[in-house]
């Protein structure tokens, strides 16, 4: 399982609190499935549970990957309003090979399902980490090296990246995550961007020259970097949200929080994974959660139409969903 990803909170204008996030990999999301969890539900912290899982406090709902197990929960939101996302966290991850003394092991792909079931915001998080180990169990041989960004009713976003001097917990971020490095590094590198602005720059003399910038009339950006690495997606992650237009109610805002997406949308093409075979990393589908509401907005690649999720009530069973890949248009005669 290796895959990138790039996500951000935001607020509407009307106070509703959103998280999104692009699922890139190679391959496809013939694995993968938005899942719908009811309140009580039993809530395992493995992969490979043995005997009964404690009961879940939530309902949540989110994308998972199935076949390992446990569904291996990438993003959800739940009936308390936290929202959470895993992302790829390559090279940085160090996980312990089992739990410390009178901790819960918990594997790195049921994080947030663990957290989701039991936590009604990130205040609750943070306390549930305290007494969880993430833990060193290999699938298909080998560790899942994830990070996670979390955000509640209260527009905090805080940060989990289980580093070699064990787990850190970043509080009050700029609510931006992509993949590696740690947080702390991109959000160091960001000092090489602050003259960066929405604004178009103002013409110069130069040598007795007025000189203008070309594309004038375009505004700004200039100097935002153009790749699809983890660091430039960071980059211009952050001055979306810092310059997107926000959405004056929950509808408005998820529809701007996809187009805001575009700024870091990987097209198949562009990320060949072998000189010699058509395999490409993408961007495969886009998600966005509500807090207020606990909807799951999601739009697989192939299929642009915004679909969505509703939590399940108690005493329902667990559903799996579809991603619906085909693209659906609206024909208008």
């Amino acid at each position: 399982m290796e895959f990138a990803c790039s996500s951000f909170s935001w607020e509407t204008k009307d106070g509703r609190h959103l998280l999104g996030r692009t699922y890139d990999q190679f391959g496809d999301l013939a694995a993968n499935r938005v899942i719908g969890v009811p309140p009580g539900a039993g809530c395992s912290p493995s992969l490979h549970p043995e005997g009964a899982a404690p009961s879940g406090r939530y309902a949540y709902t989110g994308m998972a990957v199935l076949g390992f197990g446990e569904p291996i929960l990438v993003d959800g939101v739940n009936a308390a309003g936290l929202m959470g996302a895993l992302l790829h966290y390559p090279e940085y991850a160090v996980y312990p090979k089992k739990a410390e003394p009178e901790k819960t092991a918990v594997h790195p792909g049921r994080l947030l399902a663990w957290l989701l079931c039991q936590c009604a915001g990130v205040r609750e998080a943070v306390e549930a980490m305290n007494a969880i180990t993430l833990v060193d169990e290999p699938i298909q041989g080998k560790p899942l090296p994830a990070h996670y960004i979390l955000s509640d009713k209260t527009g905090e976003t805080l940060v989990i990246e289980p580093d070699a001097g064990g787990v850190r917990i970043h509080r009050n971020t700029i609510g931006v995550l992509t993949n590696s490095p740690d947080y702390r590094w991109h959000r160091t590198n960001l000092r090489n961007f602050v003259g960066v602005t929405n604004l178009p720059k103002a013409p110069r003399t130069i040598a007795g020259h007025e000189i203008r910038e070309f594309g004038e009339r375009l505004g700004g950006g200039t100097g935002l970097p153009g790749d699809y690495s983890s660091p430039s997606r960071f980059v211009r992650m952050a001055f979306m949200k810092e310059y997107a237009v926000r959405g004056e109610n929950e509808v408005d805002g998820v529809s701007r929080m996809f187009r805001t997406f575009a700024m870091v949308d990987i097209p198949e093409g562009l990320a060949k994974g072998d000189p010699d075979y058509e395999v490409y990393e993408q961007t495969l589908c886009t998600s966005v959660l509500c807090a207020e509401s606990g909807l799951y907005y999601f739009a697989p690649a192939q299929n642009r139409r915004i679909s969505a999720v509703r939590l399940l009530e108690a005493g329902a069973e667990a559903r799996h969903f579809p991603l619906g890949d085909t693209q659906d248009i609206l024909y208008r005669n």
